[in-house]
């Protein structure tokens, strides 16, 4: 008996050892899964970073920030006006640091010259250029993106602030590319990593990426229109033109000279009305495909006057390609009413300067056939944004500006061909709509 009470005790130790054991195993999960929900991103967190995401997509002149121009002394005379010593060596410094033929830092030399002249462009646009060259050469991937922000505003205030030349546009555009291209890479990981949240807030946070990387990608294909500015560093290549600034006064004395057919007239600092002029309108060509550069836009044509034809029509492109990017990105975005308010107006657009300026005229310049292929353009791109007997109206019209440009064959380089195919895609169009065409 006492054998047989004393298997039994032990049964009942065991049992409870047994149930002590799971509820100790119990408590561990409860308290492993309460850390890991502790954790786990909330909804909250997870909108919030997106929204700090977005803040960095460079959208308008005012990511590079509030006041995008230097300050000025009492006398209004800028403090940059002094220009800072051996910028041609120190050009030629952060080219080869990029290009790593040779153990170089022209980071001090940088430093103590911003000391001394710390709102003079060009100098601060080299400085965004070593700081571009620095993010480069880091591993620190997660603190890259900041870093080539920097550099992007840096840059991007300078050229703003009269550091307008080949050479700070040609680094301006490299600098932007691989911003976007890793603001794009950030957007991407952050979406795929979120989209398929069952929460509402996060949901919309996911849409709103998706939108900045249809956004982002537009603003990269500039890297396809890149032509321009090649063309000019080839043609210019040793030329003061690369490395020195264009200013308000040198392109009013070169509108001057035009007006007088003088082209060739000397307009300070060793450069020709000629060359001014082309490397004005080409940079400004390209510059107003770029969202955050849309004030020095609105400056550059500023300082151009309206005193001859080909400089009204030449600055309507400039002006024109403005409203084709805000078209492009409103596209991008999705917003329907936004991107048919901005084709209406580039359309209307077209018209005007065709009465105002082209009625009755013989094409023969590039800027003579932009409104009119603009135009095209732009009510092709329309489809769907529009009531069908208006749209069917803006179709017709620009099937008629078409026929004069391939009324002009040969005129102006590609334009022919450039309208054939417009015309192509119209006609496609309105036969979808089964509408009739001449």
């Amino acid at each position: 008996m006492g054998i047989i009470r004393q298997l039994f005790d032990k049964s009942i130790a065991s049992g409870l050892n047994l149930k002590s054991d799971k509820t100790k195993s119990r408590q561990k999960v409860l308290t492993w899964q309460a850390t890991f929900e502790d954790r786990t991103p909330k909804s909250e967190d997870i909108v919030k970073n997106v929204s700090g995401l977005l803040l960095k997509f460079p959208d308008s002149p005012e990511f590079l920030g509030k006041k995008l121009k230097y300050p000025k002394k009492k006398k209004k005379r800028p403090i940059f006006f002094k220009r800072p010593p051996n910028l041609v060596e120190l050009r030629d410094e952060v080219n080869r640091f990029s290009e790593s033929k040779e153990v170089l830092d022209p980071r001090s030399k940088i430093i103590k010259l911003l000391k001394k002249h710390p709102y003079y462009p060009d100098l601060r646009a080299i400085n965004g250029i070593q700081v571009f060259n620095d993010a480069l050469q880091s591993g620190l991937d997660q603190k890259k993106l900041g870093v080539l922000e920097n550099s992007f505003v840096e840059i991007g205030s300078a050229v703003n602030n009269g550091g307008l030349s080949i050479f700070n546009v040609s680094w301006f555009i490299k600098i932007y590319l691989r911003y976007l291209e890793l603001l794009r890479d950030r957007y991407n990981s952050e979406y795929n990593s979120i989209k398929e949240s069952e929460y509402t807030e996060v949901k919309k946070a996911a849409e709103s990426l998706n939108r900045a990387i249809l956004q982002t990608t537009s603003m990269m294909s500039i890297r396809d229109k890149l032509g321009g500015l090649a063309m000019l560093n080839a043609k210019l290549k040793g030329s003061v033109y690369i490395s020195s600034i264009i200013d308000e006064e040198e392109i009013k004395a070169a509108c001057k000279a035009s007006l007088q057919h003088d082209m060739s007239r000397s307009v300070g600092n060793g450069k020709t009305a000629n060359y001014v002029i082309l490397v004005v309108l080409t940079l400004g060509l390209l510059i107003a495909r770029i969202p955050v550069l849309k004030q020095l836009v609105s400056d550059l044509l500023k300082s151009i006057p309206d005193i001859t034809k080909d400089l009204i029509l030449q600055k309507n492109m400039i002006s024109t390609m403005t409203i084709v990017t805000d078209f492009q990105l409103s596209i991008a975005s999705g917003d329907k009413e936004k991107s048919r308010l901005v084709a209406d107006r580039l359309f209307n657009r077209c018209k005007n300067v065709i009465s105002q300026h082209l009625e009755y005229s013989i094409l023969t310049k590039p800027q003579e056939v932009d409104p009119f292929l603009k135009a095209a353009w732009i009510a092709k791109e329309s489809n769907g944004l529009m009531r069908e007997a208006e749209y069917r109206i803006r179709l017709e019209e620009s099937l008629k500006y078409l026929k004069i440009i391939t009324g002009n064959q040969g005129k102006v380089k590609g334009a022919f061909e450039l309208a054939r195919q417009l015309q192509s895609d119209i006609s496609f169009i309105m036969a979808e709509y089964g509408w009739s065409f001449f």
